[in-house]
């Protein structure tokens, strides 16, 4: 595996995944890049930019993702802040954490995380008692294990439907299809590859006190790879 075998978070992920010989060794390292990083690592989360009457404050989160793999598992924590944009129809947002691996053998050694996410509505329809609401989204995202660094980046067009009092809580179920690629470099060496990924979950959102709880999913595609579960906490009242 190269370099990237000196990574403890690369080398524990690609064991389910390189064995499908129909798969390259790039489909594996974007796997493992989204999976290390809050793009696929922390649970997706419905925002009330998919609301008709959203609350424009600038927030604050707090996203908790778990992957379970053969010997090992993950958990990633992450906390941060969002800006509203265009009166509430989108947002801009940063975050960071740690990623912390657990393994049955030996010892793990976790590592710091960032992201970053610009994201907002494209289409928007009301209807009696919901609203419909296409958007697109950017995510950039960073983790610095020990040995190396990795980089990642995914295009998404979220799609959610908002239920029940508009100016109160509403059940927010949504889906999110992206495309992600990953990059992991370490010792002058680098690989990078490209997948696909679907995430959803359901929200609750209040559009008066700004606070939502939120529990979702996050898939990448690639043959063996483990789906992520979490869950998230927001609040936009400043």
């Amino acid at each position: 595996m190269r370099i990237l075998t000196r990574m403890l978070v690369v080398a524990a992920l690609l064991a389910p995944v390189c064995s499908a010989a129909a798969q390259s060794f790039g489909d594996a390292v974007a796997y493992t890049a989204l999976i290390a990083t809050p793009i696929a690592g922390v649970a997706p989360s419905a925002k009330q930019w998919m609301l008709s009457e959203p609350r424009t404050g600038i927030g604050a989160d707090l996203q908790w993702g778990h992957v379970a793999e053969e010997g090992v598992s993950f958990n990633t924590l992450t906390g941060g802040v969002t800006i509203p944009l265009a009166a509430g129809r989108g947002d801009v947002g940063i975050s960071a954490g740690y990623f912390r691996p657990s393994c049955d053998v030996g010892s793990c050694s976790g590592n710091f995380v960032a992201g970053g996410v610009v994201e907002g509505r494209l289409l928007q329809s009301q209807m009696q008692s919901a609203t419909f609401t296409i958007g697109l989204s950017g995510r950039v995202g960073f983790a610095k294990p020990s040995g190396g660094t990795i980089w990642s980046a995914a295009a998404g067009v979220p799609v959610s439907l908002a239920l029940g009092n508009k100016k109160g809580l509403q059940v927010v179920p949504f889906i999110t299809p992206s495309y992600g690629w990953g990059r992991e470099s370490g010792g002058g060496n680098s690989e990078s590859g490209s997948r696909l990924m679907l995430g959803g979950g359901i929200g609750l959102l209040s559009s008066s006190s700004g606070l939502g709880l939120n529990v979702g999913v996050q898939k990448v595609f690639i043959d063996g790879g483990r789906p992520m579960f979490g869950a998230g906490f927001s609040w936009s009242g400043l």
